[in-house]
Formats: C-alpha cells, structure tokens, sequence
C-alpha cells in the first residue's frame, strides 16, 4: 500500500528512536542493576546471554509471522510487550523482577525490529533509495541509543533503579502511540512464504546473505560485549553511571553522524563488501582501547572508533539481504540475519567468561577484539575470492 511514503517513514523512525531509547536503557541498567544485587561479572555475562535464548529459536518465525499478520501490527505488540516487562522492576526491585524483565524486553524488540525492518523495505525502493530508508531508519535507532545509556545513567544514579525501568515503560508506551496513526501495514497482498527450515537453509547458503549475516552477527557479538562488560568494568572502578552511560552514548551518537551518509560512504569506500569489512576491523580496534585504556578521554576516543564500524555495518548488512529477496521473502530473510544476530548476543557474554574470572576484564576485552579481528579477516578472505571467481581485479 503505497500512503505517503515519507509521513510513514517519519513516525516510523521516530517510534524507532523512543523504543531504542528504552532497549539501550535496559541495556544499561540491567547489568549494573545485577552488580548492585551481588553479581559477578560472569553472573552478569550468564544473565545477558539467557535474554537472547528466546529470540534466537523465533526470530525467523518472527518475520513471517510479520509477512503473514503485517508488520504493524507485530510492532505495536512488541512495544507494548517492552512497556509491560518494564513495570515489576519499577514497583518490585528484585533478582525475579530483574530476570523477568531482561527476559520479556529482549523477545519482544525482537519482535518489533524484525517488524519495523520488514516496513522500512516496504517503504523504500530496491537500490539507493532502499539504502537511505534504512539509513534514515537505523540513523533513528541509532539517536535513541544515543539518549538511551546517558538517560539510563542519570536516573540510576540520582533516582535509583526502580525509576529508570518506569521511565522506560512510559518510553515504549509513546511508541506504541505513535505508531497508531501509521497507515501502511507492511501486510503482503500475494501469500507470503511459509515458514521452514529448507527456506532457511536456502538463504544462508547464498553468498551475500552468508556475508551480510558473518558482517551483523561479528559486530553485534562485539557490542553486546562492549555494553554489557563495559559498565562493569567502569562500575567496578567506582566510575558514575552517568559517565558510564555518557561513554555508550558516545558510541551510538557517532553512528548518528555516518549513517545519513551511507550510500557515500559506500561508495566512497569501494563497495559494500569492502565496507563491512573495514566496520569489523573498526570495532576490533575500539575493543582493544578499551582493554588498554582508562582515561575517560582515551576510552570516548575508541568510542568514536567503534561507533563508526557498528554506525555502517547493520544498515549495510540489512540491504544486503532485503535486495537479494522478493518481497514476499522479506520478513523470513531478514529473520534469518537477527537469528545470527542473536546467536552472537547468547554466546558473546559468557564465550570467555573464564577469562574474565580469572584475570579480569582488560585481557577479557582483548580476546573478544581477536575474535572480531578473525571474523573481518574471514569475511575480507572471502570477498576476495569471490571477486577472483567473477574475473573482477581485487
């Protein structure tokens, strides 16, 4: 249904804004809530990891669910999910409140990203135009993520807790608001694919998928490392939560700056499998600093580095794959890629926990940027030999 493309786009991206808000909020709090609760930091890595175990197994059903019922109407249950996973934690601070909460709030932006992702392809066509949807769209998220972990910060820092997770549930309550003057419903006029595991198989094993997918999963497994261990490491050196957040802040707001200018910058850097590349070197780079680093303005410098790689390496990966499908693959296909996504964020907190036990949080850091330093440097191996085997010069 083509309504006013724009006018879509804009409540769109400003509903995305609010509920990243929200996620990076919980993002924030969640980890140094359990600190305060007497966690350690693999207790921490373990409880981050569980809030990704749903969203794993239902991510590719989500997108067809999406196909099938609209993509609307999924978003609008997964904002009022986030809202209601929010408020025991607002009214009963606890380990079961806490749990709870992280559980429900994952599996449901789950649900509204894959949603929200499936209308952004609706509302842009195939080619540049697509690729400045999305780049307007994660440009939104990326200013939520930006107001998110500050926000996050000063409320558990001056109020406590309890009252950063009820501004959270107010937060996602105005996105579900604005999204009911949205008229597109990202519902498909032909019958969507059904759902199977063959289909599943079929789009991994095509080249740019496979890319896009090493491209998210690598760059997400290396931001969820960064925003869950970062906070405990600077909690543990008695740093305020407010500086904390403003750090992450940081990060999501140089996204800000380079995603408007994607297809630029695309270009300008020789392509998108070039790209996405150079992100994973980037944000191997900012874990390394962080490892090494303690300054707040040496840690704000490898921010701005990493928030470069992970500013270009989702938009990029999610044209990537919403150009190489029909239409009514769409939603399956971009729940394949978050199914990657979110098998990184499951593994990513507890993969070297050991380590973190053992000899703290600095060479913690620096084996995590190793494995991302392996992953761009698979994905650069495979970009080349593809290019060998179309006859084009590397």
């Amino acid at each position: 249904m083509r309504v006013n493309a724009r006018r879509e786009l804009a409540l769109l991206c400003t509903a995305a804004a609010l509920a990243a808000t929200g996620y990076t909020m919980i993002g924030l709090l969640t980890p140094l809530a359990a600190l305060r609760l007497g966690a350690g930091p693999a207790a921490v890595g373990v409880l981050v990891s569980a809030g990704f175990l749903l969203p794993l197994v239902t991510a590719v059903p989500a997108g067809t669910w999406a196909d099938r019922w609209g993509a609307r109407r999924m978003m609008r249950i997964g904002f009022l999910a986030f809202a209601v996973a929010a408020l025991p934690m607002a009214v009963w601070p606890s380990w079961a409140t806490l749990i709870f909460g992280f559980l429900l709030a994952n599996l449901a932006h789950l649900v509204y990203v894959v949603a929200s992702q499936a209308l952004v392809a609706d509302l842009g066509e195939p080619g540049a135009a697509r690729e400045s949807a999305y780049g307007w769209w994660t440009t939104s998220v990326a200013v939520g993520q930006a107001v998110g972990p500050l926000a996050g910060g000063v409320a558990l820092d001056l109020f406590g807790a309890p009252t950063g997770f009820a501004a959270m549930s107010v937060v996602m309550g105005l996105a579900y608001v604005l999204t009911l003057a949205m008229r597109v419903s990202g519902k498909l006029e032909t019958a969507p694919a059904r759902f199977d595991w063959a289909t599943a198989r079929r789009l991994l094993v095509d080249r740019t998928v496979g890319l896009a997918m090493l491209t998210s999963s690598a760059a997400l497994w290396a931001s969820t490392v960064l925003y869950t261990f970062l906070p405990v490491h600077l909690e543990l050196l008695e740093v305020p939560a407010a500086t904390i957040g403003a750090l992450l802040s940081l990060r999501a707001v140089v996204a800000v700056a380079v995603r408007p200018w994607m297809p630029q910058l695309v270009a300008a850097l020789g392509g998108r499998e070039r790209t996405v590349v150079l992100t994973l070197l980037a944000m191997s780079f900012g874990l390394l600093g962080v490892a090494v680093g303690g300054a707040w303005w040496w840690l704000a410098g490898f921010m701005v580095v990493f928030g470069a790689g992970f500013g270009l390496s989702q938009p990029v990966s999610m044209v990537m794959v919403a150009d190489r499908v029909s239409a009514r693959e769409r939603g399956a296909a971009l729940g394949v890629r978050l199914t990657g996504n979110r098998l990184a964020q499951l593994l990513s907190p507890v993969a070297l926990a050991v380590v973190a036990e053992r000899f703290g949080l600095p060479p913690f850091f620096v084996a995590h940027a190793l494995l991302v330093l392996l992953a761009a440097l698979l994905l650069a191996w495979l970009t080349r030999r593809a290019r060998r085997g179309r006859g084009r010069p590397v």
